[in-house]
């Protein structure tokens, strides 16, 4: 499916010319089977994509296990298991109460009596045909798939983890005894790595919504270990629509709970915490796009990765400026192309453009990658691209 035609509809410098353009498996192929198993990440390498996104959380035992949240009410079976029943709690997460099972309060051995459910059902039937199927995964038992992957295929994967709520689990969290659950899931991070030899820059990013995880990857913890990988900056709403204390997408948590603690932020960001205190507070996501949050910004991270809903000028698939202006200081990475209609963008008559065209936009621009809950159709759109600009 040629799009070329849409050149004439972009900007001129925005015409890159067949650019590097990496596929990144949100979750796996969490479009086709339940997020965050193996056989969603097996499915995705298969298919073809550069890097799965594994999202980290810590068991009470302190091993790490891929979910996007430490809640596992809506992704696993564990609400139907009367031995769990009594795990059932209330708690306090990035600023908000939320009610379920959460993986802290469950060793390894515990987690791996779950099993993985369709978090989207009404959406996506076909991950629903697949509930209760799979176990929940290590972090350990990812790359353990990933190397068997490129034995038996000889093509290389990369993996793109994010440590899910760092600053809960490090300072604000407690266990289900009201213990607090004090680990730095970054540090476990690394070791883990460490200890799997799995240290290729080239086939490894970091990403985080939080800045003082990031700030202490680059500062200490890999010099600690003598590991240098890049780190990318995900960036929540930037339109100031989620404010808090109703919510929390437009901030970065770990700045908003450190300010209302009033922590000394220079003990805790080093030489990023002046240039943090001289930003207007509360910190929100788009002050990072522009003078001192910038500047911030450039001192740690290689990559930024932005919300695909502010992302475009209205009723286009153009990139509004402070994007674009990204393109060329950092790899810019947005986040997620969906293949369901209610994901997709529209244009000004609200007609829907397909998540292949919407791809086939971001390659023209510059735009490095993206995350995709299909990446089979990024990357049949990336084939197209990649052929007409060999032309």
């Amino acid at each position: 499916m040629n799009y070329l035609w849409l050149s004439a509809l972009l900007p001129v410098a925005a015409q890159a010319a067949c650019p590097d353009f990496l596929v990144v498996a949100h979750r796996g192929a969490s479009g086709h089977l339940p997020e965050h198993t193996l056989e969603a990440y097996q499915l995705a390498m298969k298919m073809g994509a550069d890097f799965i996104e594994p999202d980290l959380v810590p068991t009470r035992d302190g091993v790490l296990i891929s979910r996007h949240e430490n809640d596992l009410t809506h992704s696993t079976n564990v609400a139907d298991l009367p031995q769990f029943a009594s795990r059932k709690t209330t708690k306090t997460v990035d600023g908000l109460a939320v009610t379920g099972w959460f993986a802290e309060d469950f060793s390894l051995a515990e987690i791996k009596q779950l099993r993985a459910r369709e978090p989207l059902p009404e959406l996506r039937p076909q991950g629903v045909a697949h509930n209760d199927q799979y176990q929940l995964v290590t972090l350990s038992e990812i790359i353990a798939a990933v190397r068997q992957f490129e034995r038996d295929t000889g093509r290389k994967v990369g993996i793109y983890p994010e440590t899910k709520h760092p600053t809960y689990f490090r300072f604000e969290g407690k266990h289900l005894d009201g213990t607090a659950i004090a680990l730095n899931t970054s540090e476990l991070l690394l070791k883990e790595l460490r200890t799997q030899r799995f240290t290729d820059p080239k086939r490894v990013f970091i990403q985080s919504f939080e800045l003082q995880n990031l700030l202490e990857l680059k500062q200490q913890l890999m010099p600690k270990y003598r590991v240098s990988l890049p780190l990318v900056q995900l960036l929540g709403d930037t339109d100031h629509a989620f404010m808090p204390p109703k919510d929390n997408f437009s901030v970065p948590y770990d700045v908003w709970y450190h300010q209302q603690h009033n922590t000394q932020l220079s003990g805790l960001y080093g030489e990023a915490g002046r240039l943090i205190a001289g930003l207007k507070a509360p910190l929100d996501y788009s002050q990072l796009l522009q003078g001192q949050g910038k500047t911030l910004l450039q001192s740690y991270a290689t990559g930024v990765g932005p919300w695909k809903s502010n992302l475009y000028q209205k009723g286009s698939v153009t990139l509004k400026p402070e994007f674009a202006a990204l393109t060329s200081q950092f790899q810019l990475h947005p986040y997620t192309l969906r293949d369901e209609d209610n994901y997709l963008q529209k244009d000004k008559d609200g007609k829907s453009f397909s998540l292949r065209f919407e791809a086939n936009a971001l390659m023209q621009q510059g735009v490095q990658g993206v995350f995709s809950d299909y990446p089979d159709l990024v990357l049949a759109e990336r084939n197209e691209w990649r052929q007409s600009c060999e032309k």
